[in-house]
């Protein structure tokens, strides 16, 4: 007997997911950041605009290494 594995119904969600959180978080972030410091240049919201740069890019880095192996839908 042969098993086969049964792809599950809610893949596409959790592409959604794992996409879209990080990437609204981090978008919120950056504007959050980089409206204040371009108000308000020298008081450190350059480096929180970094850091939620770095962030977003991160999170977009580990959902491209998490699926990786993955078949087309």
């Amino acid at each position: 007997m042969t098993e086969q594995k049964n792809p599950t119904k809610n893949t596409l969600a959790q592409f959604i997911r794992a996409f879209l959180m990080p990437t609204l978080i981090g978008k919120i972030f950056i504007l959050y950041f980089g409206l204040n410091y371009s108000e308000y240049p020298g008081e450190g919201y350059g480096i929180g605009l970094a850091l939620s740069i770095l962030f977003t890019v991160t999170m977009l880095m580990l959902f491209l290494w998490k699926y990786r192996h993955h078949e087309d839908l």
